[in-house]
């Protein structure tokens, strides 16, 4: 489990991912106005011994790194395959930083979510991936391609958290090109912590519904034979005020 401390103004709150039933002392203990769980296990919600404010089903796309690597290729489809084989016959390095040290990476994604929700990464989260896990980027004729961000929860699961690649359009090296090195990175960032000993690569949460303006996300990461995996987030507090408070927040028009 990760554990985090976040301030929402003056007020902390804990947030803790991917919560087992091992952890549930743990999480009982913690004394906070609010606590934010994500991607917790089914026995683990069942057990919780604290009032549960809000909960939603998480579905996430997962491998199991314990098998060859012949069989992670193998499952992954043709198309997939191929574009990883095309891409790693272009020259390129391979690299993994703390996002600290990575400073292209950093502007690469930020950009991108400005794109997407008009703003960049948090401080808050990038400080999550500083103390919990890393940056991996691809290189071609010294620029920065594709990045990926993780979390690392041990030797349990690396989690995807934030990608991104140059721009598709108008650049100086073709989209199908950029997306087959963004591929090729996935696949060496699974090699990379498998060879940590990391039990199970998560590449993130799926939208699940294959009439979703983005569904071609889902598209890429279920393309390497990725299996669907639900899980939950969820809200808790021991404190009565806390539940009260939330709940009128909700029921607000």
């Amino acid at each position: 489990m990760i554990h985090a401390i976040k301030w929402a103004g003056p007020v902390p709150y804990h947030v803790v991912w991917f919560p087992e039933t091992r952890d549930l002392d743990t999480v009982a203990r913690l004394r906070a106005p609010v606590t934010v769980i994500r991607q917790a296990s089914a026995a683990f919600m069942q057990h919780l011994p604290l009032p549960v404010i809000r909960r939603a089903r998480f579905c996430t796309a997962v491998t199991d790194l314990t098998r060859s690597e012949d069989q992670l290729l193998a499952d992954m489809h043709k198309t997939c395959r191929a574009s990883v084989r095309r891409a790693m016959k272009v020259p390129h390095t391979f690299e993994v930083l703390p996002p600290g040290q990575a400073p292209e990476a950093r502007r690469l994604i930020n950009d991108f979510n400005r794109q997407l929700y008009g703003r960049p990464v948090s401080a808050a989260n990038w400080q999550l991936t500083d103390r919990h896990g890393f940056v991996t980027q691809l290189r071609v004729d010294g620029h920065v391609i594709a990045v990926n961000t993780y979390l690392l929860d041990g030797l349990s699961r690396a989690r995807g958290l934030y990608a991104a690649t140059i721009p598709r359009e108008g650049g100086a090296m073709p989209a199908r090109t950029i997306a087959e090195l963004n591929r090729l990175l996935t696949w060496y960032d699974m090699q990379y912590v498998r060879d940590l000993g990391v039990r199970i690569y998560d590449a993130g949460g799926l939208f699940d519904d294959p009439a979703h303006p983005s569904a071609g996300v889902d598209q890429f990461k279920l393309s390497f034979g990725f299996t669907r995996q639900y899980e939950y987030h969820a809200l808790t507090s021991p404190y009565l005020l806390a539940r009260r408070g939330l709940n009128r927040v909700e029921q607000r028009p």
